[in-house]
């Protein structure tokens, strides 16, 4: 069944068969499903204000026991763990850490600094990653 439209005087007639509308809609709403499905652009798949607060937490822990923590992966692979101290991201998510010079952990002195390193989670589909900023240990998307 045809949609007919006319021109603004009045002039022929054009149109869409109802098939071919549903064809643009179902082609649009595959194109839609498949950016959504991705995630959008810039969208991070970890808690970036929960992994800063753990590292916060970390910095200050080093400082207030004037001992070294290293922060490494938890033996499950699904949490970075520091000592007592974890931040569990789920069982559908792989934690790796790689520190300043290569090792598997990122180090926080007494002083609060630390050598920097990259935190790294890897889920079904998807790769997100943070670097801890040398000296401050800061969180860095």
């Amino acid at each position: 069944m045809p949609i007919y439209l006319r021109d603004e005087l009045g002039r022929g007639e054009a149109g869409f068969t109802l098939a071919e509308m549903l064809l643009v809609v179902a082609i649009t709403a595959l194109a839609a499903g498949l950016v959504v499905g991705r995630g959008m652009p810039g969208q991070h798949r970890i808690d970036h204000a929960a992994l800063q607060s753990f590292v916060r937490t970390l910095r200050a822990e080093a400082m207030r026991t004037d001992r070294r923590l290293a922060l490494g992966v938890g033996a499950d692979g699904h949490s970075f763990q520091a000592g007592a101290l974890g931040l569990d991201l789920g069982p559908d998510r792989q934690a790796f850490a790689s520190g300043a010079q290569g090792e598997s952990v990122i180090s926080f002195d007494p002083d609060g600094s630390s050598p920097g390193g990259l935190l790294r989670v890897v889920g079904q589909g998807f790769t997100d990653q943070v670097v801890i900023a040398p000296v401050t240990g800061t969180v860095q998307p």
